[in-house]
């Protein structure tokens, strides 16, 4: 799973791809355009500025529906305006890895990633990505490492629990470590809570106790559980042919 929304936060993200980085309003006003005398017939600086901007936002704009559309090349195409324009923002070099990530060059998602880090290090999203792609490519033990160091600097971050969750439920790894995780008697305000119950049914063979957390959350959260439902398929775990033996 890829993620895009822009900060670390409690639980502010609605899914996978359709993407808290466009919340908002997106599109700037202009500044009103500074023309010089008639006779020059001068675009000015601040309106060259403002359409560059929208130049820029669209090119966002219609990548990011191309990715959620499963248009990965025609994605990275439209992506070229704004990478050209916004080299250096995190959140354009995150969204370019987001699709390499999904056309499965690995390398390549990594240096945006990477890219998107060294333009601001503590960007939530890239941060994420960089532990997602070690499990993509089935490294398990650093995999876990990664995002269990990311959940001491990052304790209340629910998102980050969880994937160390699935992570170790797919490993069967440190149980004490993974009982201790999401293991409050009663949710918390996000579907990390309901999801990781649900995980646990599944690890234990117990697809129907693991669908009716599922279908609470769904009740309670809505659109809010797609980016755990996501991060759920890709585990394995709810896949009866990947059921670890108990």
């Amino acid at each position: 799973m890829i993620v895009l929304f822009p900060k670390t936060f409690r639980f502010e993200m609605r899914s996978l791809l359709v993407i808290c980085l466009l919340a908002g309003p997106f599109l700037p006003i202009p500044a009103a355009a500074e023309t010089k005398s008639a006779q020059g017939g001068l675009v000015g600086q601040s309106s060259q500025s403002s359409q560059g901007a929208l130049n820029a936002d669209a090119s966002i704009q219609a990548s990011s529906a191309a990715l959620e559309n499963k248009k990965y090349p025609q994605a990275l195409l439209a992506l070229e305006s704004a990478l050209q324009q916004r080299g250096n923002d995190p959140s354009v070099l995150n969204l370019k890895g987001a699709i390499l990530t999904k056309m499965k060059d690995y390398s390549g998602a990594e240096a945006s990633y990477e890219a998107a880090l060294k333009a601001s290090p503590d960007y939530f999203p890239a941060r994420y990505n960089v532990g997602a792609l070690l499990a993509l490519r089935q490294q398990w033990d650093p995999a876990i490492t990664y995002f269990r160091n990311m959940l001491i600097e990052q304790p209340n971050n629910e998102l980050v629990e969880y994937k160390l969750l699935l992570l170790l439920l797919h490993q069967d790894a440190s149980k004490q470590l993974h009982e201790r995780l999401l293991a409050s008697d009663s949710p918390s305000g996000t579907p990390a809570w309901y999801y990781a119950k649900a995980a646990r049914a599944y690890q234990k063979g117990n697809p129907s106790e693991a669908a009716k957390y599922i279908e609470v959350a769904r009740s309670v959260f809505g659109d809010q559980t797609v980016i755990f439902q996501e991060e759920l398929d890709e585990s394995g775990l709810s896949n009866s042919k990947n059921h670890l033996k108990k």
